[in-house]
């Protein structure tokens, strides 16, 4: 299988995704050969195309596996003239209002449409009818030998000014151009009716990203700055430290596809979640998993933090343990290696 991705090594649910994919395949026989696409523009682009030309002639795939929809027109040219077939993988945002015709042409012509999200499937089929049948579920997934809970790590608390706090936490990408999508904004904003009810309360938000700057100016023009503490991405040792610092995740996100991977990590560590309204959420709420709020109302979010920081909230949002189990039990690594199993099954057909 020849599987093209964005840079694997970058900070995010996406790549992540990828990473935890190509290494199950792989698990479970399957030879894969990665292509990446370099970060950077026009020049990046050609690369990548070049890679990719150079990979079909020297590995000469069966299948090629892409990985997000704006590589996808690579594949359907591959398929036209070489007659290799192929899959897409459908996220969230991308799909909500799919532009272009190669888009559109490429997710008619292909072998499978994977998705992670029932609301992302129901918007691809109403946008491109003919894939209804060619569907695959490919979920995300926690794995919880790694996602576990701990004790807060003294080191943590003292490197961020956490002593005492009530730790509201969010932990992913803050970029300009899915800020408003992710709510981190949203989340400082809350902070300032938090703080007045929970005045020990503070927002550590982990990331990296171009809006950076800008959350810093937010942060000051609500004098907020004792009580929301801006850090760097955690590496991939420190992350499950990170997640067992908090007393409630929130990601009042908005169309990113329902529930991302960060939630399934902050639960399988036993951290109660607050999560945006978006389609696709109820489940989530009707599974007792975690707590959703509307995506755009800041007193809405700002409720609910509190709710779950003065132990007001539904008890059963509050049981490390039992979220924890309950999490594992839905999206664990044994129910996601059965869905790889039968995407194999599939392709092998």
């Amino acid at each position: 299988m020849l599987y093209l991705a964005a840079k694997l090594d970058q900070f995010g649910g996406i790549e992540k995704y990828n990473r935890t994919l190509i290494a199950t395949l792989r698990e479970l026989g399957v030879d894969v050969v990665v292509v990446e696409r370099p970060l950077g523009g026009a020049f990046a682009k050609a690369l990548f195309a070049l890679r990719f030309c150079v990979a079909l002639f020297t590995q000469r795939p069966r299948f090629i596996y892409c990985s997000h929809l704006y590589f996808s027109p690579l594949c359907l040219i591959t398929r036209r003239y070489l007659g290799i077939p192929y899959g897409v993988s459908v996220y969230g945002i991308e799909t909500a209002n799919i532009t272009g015709t190669a888009y559109v042409r490429t997710l008619s012509a292909a072998e499978k449409v994977v998705y992670l999200f029932e609301a992302t499937a129901e918007c691809v089929v109403i946008q491109v009818p003919e894939v209804r049948e060619r569907l695959v579920l490919i979920p995300n997934s926690v794995d919880g030998t790694i996602f576990t809970i701990k004790e807060r790590k003294e080191a943590l608390v003292k490197r961020f000014g956490l002593e005492g706090a009530k730790v509201v936490l969010t932990i992913g990408r803050m970029s300009k151009l899915d800020g408003d999508n992710k709510g981190y904004r949203r989340v400082i904003k809350a902070m300032v009716d938090v703080v007045r009810a929970v005045p020990n309360a503070k927002y550590l938000l982990a990331g990296s990203g171009d809006d950076i700057e800008g959350v810093r100016t937010l942060v000051r023009e609500l004098g907020l700055e004792k009580s929301v503490v801006i850090v760097s991405a955690p590496s991939y040792e420190e992350i499950v430290d990170y997640f067992n610092l908090g007393d409630v995740f929130v990601l009042p996100s908005k169309n990113e596809g329902f529930p991302p991977i960060v939630l399934l990590e902050a639960l399988a560590c036993g951290v109660p979640v607050i999560g945006g309204n978006q389609k696709g959420a109820e489940v989530f709420a009707e599974k007792k998993l975690g707590m959703v709020v509307p995506s755009d109302d800041v007193s809405a979010i700002s409720a609910a933090i509190v709710n779950m920081l003065t132990g007001k909230a539904d008890a059963r949002l509050l049981n490390r343990e039992m979220l924890r189990t309950k999490t594992l039990e839905w999206y664990g690594r044994p129910a996601y290696i059965e869905q790889v199993r039968k995407f194999i099954a599939r392709i092998n057909e």
